[in-house]
């Protein structure tokens, strides 16, 4: 299923739910910050829902509120509201701390030594294969030392497509020619 916002909509659908993507799309359409009440009306969801959603989407930064205070009831009113530019900075967020994760992975892969199993494929680090004296755990097969390499160079590959794309949506962000 596409989304109306691309790859940004699909990273939100997996971070949150459909009912998230939906809320940011609507609040990029709206012209005013929504309350979750009339956000809800609005997508025709319950309102638990929208207000789940609306706490993820802050945590990641897609969206954002301001809290406004009738003065009569002093009762608190949150209005919700996201742009294109709070979209893109949450997106860079995710890639920076991927780019970490995959960068901590690479370090492990590169400096471990891993065996796997012939029979149903299960991988071990060396640890785990001298604990079990070099048998599988599951089927008690002779454990196979892995050659690696080609997942360090996939890695290596991955992570300097990523710096290349952070650099680019750091320069876009910045308002710096690309």
């Amino acid at each position: 299923m596409s989304s109306p916002l691309g790859s940004i909509g699909v990273l939100i659908r997996n971070l949150v739910g459909e009912v998230g993507e939906k809320i940011v799309v609507l609040l990029l359409e709206s012209k005013e910050a929504l309350s979750d009440e009339e956000i809800a009306e609005k997508l025709g969801l319950r309102i638990n829902d929208v207000r789940k959603a609306l706490y993820d989407l802050v945590k990641l930064g897609f969206v954002t509120y301001r809290r406004v205070t009738k003065r009569e009831s002093y009762w608190h009113t949150y209005k919700w509201f996201t742009d294109e530019s709070m979209i893109a900075q949450a997106v860079l967020r995710r890639k920076r701390e991927t780019l970490k994760k995959l960068e901590q992975r690479l370090q492990y892969e590169k400096e471990s030594v891993f065996y796997t199993c012939p029979v149903d494929g299960s991988r071990y680090s060396f640890d785990e294969a001298f604990e079990n004296y070099f048998k599988c755990p599951r089927c008690n097969s002779d454990l196979v030392e892995v050659d690696n390499r080609s997942i360090v160079e996939a890695l290596e590959k991955l992570i300097e497509k990523l710096r290349r794309e952070i650099e680019h949506d750091e320069k876009v962000l910045s308002g710096r020619p690309v």
